[in-house]
């Protein structure tokens, strides 16, 4: 099969997983950013990435929110949400953040492909889990990545979408919010 046969094969079954996870997991995470003051995320590699882009999202709908290890991220309080972004669950680095999260009673979010299996996961309030497939063939190269990662992409841009729904949130305030110095 041609490459861009396999790409196409790939993007319809990232959309069956999106379409895979749970709505009400969808809605747990999206109700405890509504409750949060400030939401904090965090995560390594592409989760990492994928995650900040919620942060992204979150801020230019008006959301208070940093990204943890930036030089001006402040404290975390029991009134705020850390949502961490993590394939496995149990990245290390993002496991001790995790339980510092816990110590000072802020709400824990958790995207992952393990959930409340993983050891992230098991102190989550609010565990999302994108059902892993990896339908890469042998020979599609290793830069593409694994479809999970597609898919976090996707839902965090799903989360945004929900947040603007609620929030009641216009294309004129995201213009307001949006980064000007580019």
């Amino acid at each position: 099969m041609d490459r861009v046969k396999e790409r196409l094969r790939t993007g319809q079954e990232d959309a069956e997983m999106l379409a895979s996870i749970k709505q009400s997991e969808i809605d747990e995470l999206v109700d405890a950013i509504l409750a949060a003051k400030r939401i904090f995320v965090a995560g390594w590699g592409r989760a990492g990435n994928y995650v900040k882009i919620l942060s992204m999202n979150c801020s230019q709908i008006g959301l208070d929110t940093h990204i943890v290890g930036d030089n001006s991220t402040p404290a975390i309080t029991a009134e705020d949400l850390l949502v961490i972004g993590s394939g496995s669950g149990k990245t290390k680095t993002m496991a001790i953040i995790a339980r510092q999260c816990k110590e000072h009673g802020a709400k824990l979010a958790l995207i992952s492909e393990n959930g409340a299996d993983s050891l992230i996961g098991k102190m989550a309030d609010v565990n999302v889990v994108i059902p892993r497939k990896n339908y890469m063939s042998p020979d599609m190269p290793a830069a593409s990545g694994g479809s999970f990662y597609h898919v976090m992409v996707q839902l965090v841009d799903l989360v945004r979408v929900y947040l603007c729904d609620v929030m009641g949130v216009t294309n004129a305030d995201i213009v307001k919010n949006h980064n000007n110095l580019e």
